[in-house]
């Protein structure tokens, strides 16, 4: 029960930086040379060696690169290719449409663990539409005219496989390996070498200011390495399908942040949604081992 509460607790934290992300990438452009496509590349360059330095203060160089490292390096490509497709996405679609669709992959998440014969608690059926109609109430103006860029939906759907793909293949190989931390500093590695890649292809710009290079790397620490290492730890005690159904606070955090740093107004609208995905969660978490469903094909324990 211990286990199950502080995976819960690293989850939320996770959100909560993951919502601070957001606004470092909607505030640091203001006031740099970057975009957030340059953002996307400098927070892996800057996660990955800081995360390695700490290995190596804590563990000896032959510990670097634990067992299985190539699959970890896989998953630092996939959690990298979901973060450009949001930069692309965004770039398309509006941010309340982008969040609604996205956010999706927990469904995702719970899809592939029927699959592969994971146990699924009955509560789900009833939490995860109801954490959707929440997001929906909190993101969407139904005033604003609803226009389908199809292109930018597409990508969005990638994002949205790729985010559950992540966390489902990490729960699985951070649950083998039992190196979360090891393991995190490879997923970053492997983050790195894509935005390198991408980078090497569009150009890199740098910071103009001092103040520009701290927000690169508070971005790349607070908003990449402490959500992802968080995450994978909270993924590894609870598993990919209960973990993941946290992730839709992020939003509504980003929302009630954007009140308290931008001064923004939330309607009742809004105040619903995120009730409604608070209850969701609570619910999700409040599950009973006994009456889950076990396979797509309605096998039960």
């Amino acid at each position: 029960m211990k286990k199950n509460i502080l995976g819960v607790l690293l989850m939320i934290s996770a959100a909560v930086l993951f919502a601070i992300s957001t606004l470092l990438m909607k505030y640091i452009p203001e006031i740099t040379q970057l975009n957030p496509g340059h953002l996307a590349v400098w927070r892996f360059i800057v996660a990955a060696p800081v995360m390695g330095v700490f290995i190596l203060l804590k563990h000896s160089p032959s510990n670097f690169f634990p067992k299985g490292s190539l699959r970890f390096i896989g998953l630092g490509v996939i959690y990298s290719i979901a973060s450009f497709c949001a930069i692309f996405a965004l770039e398309r679609l509006p941010a309340s449409i982008y969040v609604i669709v996205v956010y999706i992959y927990p469904a995702l998440v719970v899809f592939y663990t029927l699959l592969t014969g994971g146990g699924v608690p009955r509560t789900y059926w009833f939490g995860l539409p109801m954490a959707i109609l929440g997001l929906v109430l909190t993101a969407y103006d139904f005033n604003q005219v609803f226009q389908v860029d199809w292109i930018g939906l597409s990508i969005t759907i990638i994002n949205a496989i790729a985010i559950s793909a992540y966390v489902f293949l990490s729960g699985k190989a951070l649950k083998k390996t039992n190196v979360s931390l090891l393991g995190t500093n490879i997923i970053l590695f492997g983050g790195m070498l894509v935005g390198l890649f991408v980078g090497a292809i569009f150009g890199f710009r740098v910071p103009g200011t001092t103040v520009g290079w701290l927000l690169v790397f508070a971005f790349g620490v607070f908003g990449t390495l402490f959500p992802i290492l968080l995450m994978n730890y909270g993924v590894q005690m609870l598993g990919a399908a209960r973990g993941s159904v946290i992730m839709p606070l992020q939003p509504v955090l980003t929302v009630l942040l954007s009140v308290i740093f931008f001064n923004d107004v939330l309607t009742i609208q809004q105040w619903l949604g995120g009730f409604l995905v608070l209850t969701a969660i609570i619910l999700l978490q409040l599950r009973s081992d006994n009456g889950t469903h076990k396979t797509i094909l309605n096998k039960r324990v």
